[in-house]
């Protein structure tokens, strides 16, 4: 696609963070974007083209430490931060007035760490759903449900042994949720995709199909091996190490 200049009239700005839990005792979501160019007010109405639905921007803050302030105008290179609580933004959507286009995304990469999480306590699953929900949003882990069961028995995956530990220490701090995570034996991920897919069929001993947040089929592998044999045994089969489009 085009540039767009700072200087463009066009509203347009890009989410690159989002904080969970800024506010503890209010359990606040924080999506932060940075304008990329024209005239940010307080009040407007913008577009998300990912979800197709409009959001007005009521309360746009700037921060400084533990301060917060409301602001109501900014310009070109300012970074904003919205308390997103209905909208479901996410880092790499765009928001903008007039006709709707979209930033490049920032690319989803595949972790190389699996593991399942045990909560000790089942009465607070609700808190450990939404603390999972959230921590994923801000890209501490990546979730991923099971073949047909739903929210029940998530695998996590991280790019580092240590997001997982930074995972559950968040979930007792902030969710009060206690939880075990236990590594699971898989080495390599890749999504899937091709005509007439079943992704059931890549559901064997050594892998495991899992979905994603989008709801696309990842395929997990227990070694080089596994993930070669599955390439090889199926050459209509994409197998990708970014997230499909």
């Amino acid at each position: 696609g085009k540039a767009i200049p700072p200087t463009s009239q066009q509203f347009s700005a890009f989410v690159f963070k989002i904080q969970a839990n800024m506010d503890p005792n209010h359990r606040d979501r924080v999506a932060f974007f940075r304008v990329c160019s024209g005239h940010f007010e307080r009040g407007m109405e913008v577009k998300n083209p990912r979800v197709g639905k409009p959001i007005k921007l009521l309360r746009p803050l700037t921060f400084f430490g533990q301060d917060r302030e409301l602001i109501d105008e900014a310009w070109p290179g300012d970074i904003i931060g919205i308390v997103d609580t209905t909208s479901g933004l996410r880092i790499g959507d765009t928001l903008c007035t007039g006709k709707a286009f979209e930033y490049d995304r920032i690319p989803s990469f595949l972790p190389e760490f699996f593991a399942s999480i045990l909560i000790l306590d089942p009465m607070k699953r609700k808190q450990l759903k939404k603390g999972l929900d959230q921590l994923a949003e801000e890209g501490v882990v990546q979730v991923y449900s099971q073949l047909g069961l739903g929210d029940k028995d998530p695998i996590l995956g991280a790019v580092g042994a240590l997001q997982l530990e930074v995972l559950k220490w968040r979930l007792e701090l902030e969710y009060r949720v206690e939880a075990k995570i236990e590594a699971l034996p898989f080495q390599h991920a890749r999504w899937i995709q091709g005509e007439g897919l079943d992704p059931a069929e890549f559901d064997r001993q050594d892998s495991r199909v899992v979905i994603d947040r989008d709801g696309h089929p990842v395929v997990l592998f227990k070694s080089d091996w596994a993930m070669r044999y599955a390439i090889e045994k199926a050459p209509n089969v994409q197998f990708l190490t970014t997230a499909p489009k």
